[in-house]
């Protein structure tokens, strides 16, 4: 007897993912605010998922959220210059890099980019892709020594990864020092940048921000002296030292007007590439290694191209155009947790006209990627983790403002290239080795603040395949 007709096989539901359920309605300012403190994205109303753009005023403040990608167009690239970053946000981000690229602007900015430009090419990119590949390679007998089944908490051991990749790509030789210190200067950092009700009060606020930024100063100095000290040295042997970014840095010169940076220069340079880069690429693989624990099928779809196409050995640069599918987990992954979740607040230079909405002169426009990248009008199914949304037949007529992990306009991410190059070699290389489990009863939270890490230890399990 045949039971084959009489038989069904279940569906399994997709799994719930980590993230805020927005509220139906906008919070009253007392919940708004209590909601904030932990996760500002808890304060989007559904509303800002269904509208394109979503007036969020209040207390006398305008404030606009745009999720039109025409209008994001508008803003961070056809009158960019209408749309500067507000004063706080320059001090905040600057407190940590300095005048760096991230912070910069005008004609400063203008010039900073051209030196810069030649570091980040396609030619210096092979040069550093086998730096990447090398120091994940030395990253395995850390995972090695640990018995199969045993438990680690990904986003430390990310962290840990990419800061030796970028000390290795930035400062070749200086490596383990630099790791170290980086590491620590950077957690302690950003612990000053945790910002609460009492940050946007008018007259406390600023007090706390100055506060906060005399502590940062103070935190930087032991990093500061040692990159000085880099600096120096790679200025008296620039033909001779190792021909690593900060070497590049060192001897770029502004191809207009000859001009080169300063050591003050070269080192806001460093420190925004060094720290924005490195835990950018962390939190971006931390959400990688969860979203295929939580999708067994997607992990063995990528388990099969990584066996197909590299059979083992670890990845080059050349083999990076044959791993789409690779990319595309990445992408993915992205879109739901974007490493810088909520871009950027911009203040209206002169009154303007977004997508119909009267913009007046002195109100603040927000881009938010975790917002944007859960649009109803711009994904099916937002919420669902779908590697092939990224697949050229269904990326096809997707606008490029829709989609901003690295920001958008002339200030997109200069380090994109090659952060996705690092995030592909880290993940070629170690998913041919290892599976991860999501240890049962592990919370997954979000905190975001400049970055989307967990808010708690995401501890998986470490398999041996």
């Amino acid at each position: 007897m045949a039971f084959t007709d009489s038989l069904t096989v279940p569906v399994l539901a997709p799994p719930i993912l980590a993230g805020s359920k927005p509220p139906a309605k906008p919070l009253p300012i007392w919940k708004l605010m209590r909601e904030a403190r932990d996760n500002p994205f808890a304060a989007f109303p559904q509303a800002a998922y269904e509208q394109p753009i979503l007036d969020m005023s209040m207390m006398g403040r305008r404030t606009f959220l745009i999720n039109d990608p025409a209008g994001i167009k508008q803003v961070l690239l056809d009158r960019v210059e209408n749309y500067p970053k507000t004063r706080d946000e320059v001090e905040a981000l600057g407190s940590l890099f300095g005048n760096g690229i991230l912070t910069s602007d005008g004609e400063t900015w203008r010039a900073h980019r051209r030196i810069m430009a030649p570091a980040f090419d396609p030619r210096a990119l092979q040069a550093y892709a086998p730096a990447m590949a090398r120091a994940t390679e030395d990253f395995l007998p850390r995972w090695r020594a640990l018995p199969d089944g045993a438990t680690i908490d990904i986003g430390e051991e990310m962290t840990q990864l990419t800061l030796e990749i970028i000390s290795e790509t930035v400062f070749s030789s200086d490596t383990g020092r630099m790791t170290d210190l980086v590491g620590r200067t950077f957690e302690a950092a950003m612990k000053k940048l945790d910002f609460g009700l009492l940050d946007i009060l008018p007259v406390i606020g600023r007090m706390r921000m100055r506060g906060r930024i005399k502590q940062i100063h103070e935190i930087f100095r032991e990093l500061d002296a040692e990159v000085a000290r880099l600096i120096a040295e790679r200025a008296q042997n620039r033909t001779d030292g190792p021909q690593d970014l900060l070497s590049r840095l060192v001897a770029a010169q502004d191809g207009e007007s000859g001009v080169r940076m300063t050591p003050g220069e070269v080192r806001d340079q460093v420190i925004t590439i060094f720290v924005a880069g490195h835990e950018t690429t962390a939190v971006a693989m931390t959400w990688v290694w969860y979203l295929l624990s939580q999708h067994p099928a997607a992990a063995a779809k990528l388990h099969a191209e990584l066996e197909a196409v590299l059979g083992g050995r670890t990845p080059t640069q050349q083999d990076l155009h044959q791993l789409p599918y690779t990319r595309m987990v990445i992408d993915e992954a992205m879109r739901l947790y974007p490493p810088a979740p909520g871009l950027s607040m911009r203040r209206a230079v002169e009154a303007d006209t977004i997508g119909g909405q009267a913009i007046p002169k002195g109100a603040m426009v927000a881009v938010t990627p975790w917002v944007l990248h859960r649009h109803t009008t711009l994904w099916e199914r937002p919420e669902q983790f779908e590697p092939e949304r990224f697949s050229p037949e269904r990326s096809a007529g997707r606008g490029r403002y829709g989609y901003i992990p690295f920001g958008g306009g002339p200030r997109v991410c200069i380090g994109m290239a090659m952060a996705l190059t690092e995030a592909t070699i880290i993940l070629a290389t170690l998913a041919q080795r290892y599976r991860l489990e999501l240890q049962p009863g592990c919370k997954v939270e979000l905190a975001p603040r400049i970055t989307l890490r967990p808010k708690n230890p995401m501890t998986m399990i470490l398999h041996r395949r």
